[in-house]
């Protein structure tokens, strides 16, 4: 079995602004230690896919930098346009299938942060064992509290696996869902946070795409047929034009029969906002999380990152300030979710636009 991995680094990473920003997004810059999120991900896998079998699948526009912070690689591969999950794995599954018929491919997306890699080294070692059964497997994580961020998938009975490393049938996906339905089903016991990361063979995603995408299987099929010859960028460029704007779970998993779920050992945050960076950084007396040249009074409960000049705080609680080069964020913990949506009315004022 030849094992690749696919990593996925699309994503604006908008609610990390101003730190994250077009040419910068969130997944390439350094917010925990002094590696970007895309080369930890990167040498997470070092163990089991060493740099030639390692594929990087990101927007033409993140060329330079996505070469800068990755590390090691075997392949990029670079999208002519965004267009979710689906077309970024369909993209490298026919790529794969090209030059290695028989791979299996490990998908992570670039921004998720695992520190216990012995622990996931060893659920992508039981997941693409249960690929080669013609399974299609993802990664669930045990909710710790009911939350109504992520997506949810609802396990059967064990199908292999022991100990606390168990892989389980998938009886359905869930939508985000409410407080009430996220108590539910973390009370049930038998729910799972949808990871976004996967195992499968190249040939059994590829004949998902053929059973419930037929259209844009038969354009990936064009492409494989292109891979190393003069044509394969105009192949590429059209399949692109066309292909739908789709994530890989609306794309297959949700409608396939032949899905396991790996039960997580690992921690597993996707870092989803500044509040993640509390989560992961240590706190003064007063649970402030403070990174770079920054002063406090009578503050409580703060996330203050300063990348350049010096943050003063006083008297304030609950707050996100950041400071990165031209721009500064002043924002209650609460609201941060709802950054993108400045951000939209940022691109409504021409003078603000540079800043995005």
């Amino acid at each position: 079995m030849k094992l690749y991995a696919v990593i996925l680094c699309g994503g604006r990473g908008e609610r990390f602004w101003p730190r994250s920003r077009r040419g910068m997004p969130k997944q390439f810059i350094k917010l925990f230690g002094d590696e970007s999120l895309t080369r930890r991900t990167s040498e997470r896998i070092d163990s089991l896919c060493p740099a030639k079998r390692k594929v990087f699948v990101a927007p033409a526009e993140f060329a330079n930098v996505i070469r800068d912070r990755s590390g090691k690689v075997g392949k990029f591969l670079f999208e002519p346009q965004g267009r979710n999950t689906g077309p970024a794995i369909g993209y490298a599954a026919a790529y794969l299938a090209a030059i290695e018929p028989d791979a299996t491919m490990v998908v992570l997306p670039a921004d998720h942060l695992i520190e216990r890699r012995r622990e996931f080294l060893s659920s992508v070692r039981l997941a693409a064992r249960l690929a080669q059964k013609g399974l299609l497997v993802t990664f669930g994580i045990p909710p710790s509290r009911p939350d109504t961020g992520y997506g949810y998938i609802q396990t059967g009975e064990k199908i292999a696996g022991r100990g606390r490393l168990t892989a389980h049938q998938v009886l359905g996906f869930h939508e985000k869902p409410n407080l009430a339905k996220a108590r539910r089903y973390l009370k049930a016991g038998n729910y799972l946070w949808n990871s976004g990361m996967f195992v499968w063979r190249v040939d059994t995603i590829l004949e998902g795409f053929g059973k419930f995408m037929p259209g844009f299987h038969r354009m990936l099929l064009r492409f494989k047929k292109a891979v190393g010859t003069r044509h394969e960028d105009s192949v590429l460029k059209a399949m692109y034009e066309h292909a739908p704007v789709i994530s890989i779970d609306y794309a297959v998993m949700e409608k396939a029969e032949n899905i396991a779920a790996v039960r997580a050992t690992f921690d597993w945050d996707d870092v989803g906002s500044w509040l993640a960076l509390a989560r992961h950084s240590r706190h003064d007396k007063n649970s402030n999380v403070l990174k770079g040249l920054c002063l406090t009074k009578d503050a409580k409960n703060c996330i203050v990152d300063s990348d350049e000049g010096i943050i003063a705080v006083l008297g304030v609680k609950d707050l996100v300030i950041v400071r990165s080069g031209d721009a500064v964020l002043v924002a209650h913990q609460d609201k941060v979710a709802e950054i993108k949506e400045l951000l939209k009315q940022a691109r409504r004022v021409p003078a603000a636009k540079r800043f995005l």
